[in-house]
C-alpha cells in the first residue's frame, strides 16, 4: 500500500490541530469561580447554645484505659513479620520473665569465626539479645545464659514465635 500525500497532509493537520488544543488548554488562564453569596458558617456554630458558646461539661469525657491489663489484641501492628517484642511489666511487680528464647535464623560455623542471626540481628559469643547473653555458637545451635545462671540451647530454626506459620 502507497501512501498518498493527501493521507500525510491529513495527519499533519490532525497532529497539528492536537497540539495547538493541548497548548490552549495547557496556557489559558484558569476559570474564575463566582463570589459567595453569603460567608458560611462555621459549623460548630450550629451545635453551639445561645451565644455560639459551647459549654465544657456538655462534652464528653474519654474513655478510661486500664494500664495494669495487658491489651486484648493479639497482633502487635508496629512488628513485621516474624519479630517478637517482649513486655516487661515493672509496674505490676514481681520480676520480669525470660520470656521465650530467642529466634536463631542462621550460623555461619567456622575455624576462625563463629556468628549467628538471632532476631534479625548478626551477633557473636558475648553479644546481649534482650535478657540473653550468647554463651556458645554451635554448628547447629546457639546457646544463650540468663543472668540467673539458667542457660538454654536453641537450635537453628527452632524457637518459632507463637502464632506464626512457616
Amino acid at each position: 500500500m502507497k501512501v498518498q500525500k493527501s493521507h500525510l497532509r491529513l495527519a499533519l493537520f490532525i497532529l497539528g490541530a492536537a497540539v495547538l488544543f493541548s497548548l490552549f488548554n495547557y496556557l489559558r488562564p484558569a476559570p474564575r469561580t463566582g463570589e459567595r453569596s453569603a460567608p458560611q458558617a462555621p459549623l460548630i456554630a450550629a451545635s453551639a447554645g445561645a451565644g455560639g458558646q459551647i459549654d465544657p461539661l456538655s462534652i464528653r469525657a474519654p474513655v478510661d484505659v486500664d494500664m495494669a491489663r495487658v491489651p486484648s489484641y493479639t497482633r502487635d501492628p508496629f512488628l513485621f513479620g516474624d519479630e517478637t517484642r517482649d513486655i516487661v511489666r515493672a509496674a505490676l511487680g514481681g520480676a520480669p520473665d525470660a520470656g521465650p528464647a530467642p529466634s536463631v535464623r542462621s550460623i555461619l560455623f567456622s575455624s576462625t569465626r563463629r556468628l549467628a542471626v538471632v532476631d534479625g540481628k548478626i551477633v557473636g559469643v558475648g553479644d546481649q539479645v534482650g535478657v540473653y547473653k550468647v554463651a556458645e555458637i554451635e554448628q547447629g545451635a546457639v546457646v544463650f545464659s540468663l543472668a540467673t545462671g539458667e542457660r538454654r540451647r536453641v537450635s537453628v530454626h527452632g524457637a518459632v514465635p507463637a502464632g506464626l506459620v512457616r
